[in-house]
């Protein structure tokens, strides 16, 4: 009797954070990884804990650069059956020293760079009638927060890209999730000078995260309690929640 292969797992993003820690958990639990990333020694690095991790070497923000790495994982682990596309960017900003690169960079890569992944991943799911896309986004999406106006909006938009895309896709036999993590210890936020409420490792991240991608749900939200408390503020008319948010953060 032949033995299924699991499923082939593409993941953008993978040489740090939520990327590197879900990419060897899933590796672990026997998937075919693709951990796709700028930075090719720390994914070899990866491939070194577990060797089911193939090194995708990708800059998400250079389409060429994207059409190439997923012709190189279909050709090392086949066609793609889940795709997280995680890889993002994030520094906060004083919008009163207005940095427009800043900007431009964000949008770049947490926004572009999952259009430029989708347009080679949609054709050939929608040829198979399946597949499976989890867009990475973040809480940071939901309102308006302080030194987040380059970060939040590509969240944002993010957050309405899934919801959008799913009309079109679901009907197709694409599953589609949309992934949004509250804070977590990583590169990124380290450079955060403020306590970082309901904090969680990567490792603790990445368990969520696979949890998530085999259930139901659309939305892949954590922590819990953390996630309440922004959907909460979600709900507040601008001027209350402006003022709530101003005070709370001595902004």
């Amino acid at each position: 009797m032949a033995i299924e292969k699991k499923p082939h797992l593409l993941i953008t993003g993978a040489s740090s954070g939520i990327g590197a820690s879900l990419g060897v958990l899933m590796a672990e639990e026997g998937y075919r990884v693709s951990a796709c990333a700028r930075r090719l020694p720390r994914l070899h690095a990866l491939q070194e804990k577990n060797p089911g991790i193939t090194p995708i070497e990708m800059d998400v923000s250079d389409h060429a650069s994207v059409q190439l790495g997923l012709a190189k994982a279909e050709t090392e682990n086949g066609a793609v059956d889940i795709a997280v596309l995680n890889a993002g960017i994030y520094q906060p900003v004083n919008a009163a020293e207005f940095d427009l690169s800043s900007y431009n960079r964000h949008m770049a890569v947490n926004y572009t760079g999952i259009l430029h992944c989708l347009d080679g991943l949609i054709p050939a799911m929608i040829a198979r009638q399946s597949g499976h896309i989890a867009f990475m986004a973040s809480v940071a999406g939901y309102r308006g927060l302080p030194r987040s106006s380059a970060y939040g909006p590509s969240k944002a938009a993010v957050q309405n890209l899934a919801e959008s895309v799913y009309f079109d896709l679901a009907p197709k036999g694409i599953k589609i999730q949309l992934i949004n993590p509250g804070f977590v210890e990583t590169e990124a936020t380290a450079v955060n000078d403020f306590v970082m409420p309901d904090l969680i490792s990567s490792d603790a991240a990445a368990r969520l995260v696979l949890k998530g991608l085999r259930s139901d749900d659309f939305e892949i939200a954590f922590p819990k309690r953390f996630v309440r408390k922004m959907k909460w503020l979600r709900l507040l008319p601008a001027k209350s929640y402006l003022k709530l948010m101003a005070k709370f953060t001595n902004h």
